[in-house]
């Protein structure tokens, strides 16, 4: 997990084919988790720089529903990957 400065969205767009790559910590020998994303955020950094961070969903706790985070905030995050879209042939 990196250490991230203030951050604030500027604008939302969707991220069809994308997810977050989460190294499993607990078993470093694993492949990585595939964390669809639930869109790409532009943010403005504290430093007044912008990019773009995908979103993803926290699993939900017993005390309320899961929340979305940026995915290179949580633990063992290590990257991005384009799966592709996922399509159904033509009946």
């Amino acid at each position: 997990m990196r250490d991230v400065a203030e951050r604030r969205i500027v604008s939302i767009t969707a991220a069809p084919g994308w997810a977050a790559l989460i190294d499993q910590v607990e078993d470093p020998v694993a492949e990585p988790k595939v964390v669809t994303l639930a869109a790409w955020a532009l943010v403005e950094e504290g430093e007044g720089q912008t990019r773009m961070v995908g979103l993803v969903q926290k699993p939900a706790h017993d005390d309320g529903p899961g929340i979305f985070g940026f995915a290179d905030e949580q633990e063992g995050f290590a990257g991005y990957s384009n799966q592709g879209l996922k399509t159904k042939p033509a009946d």
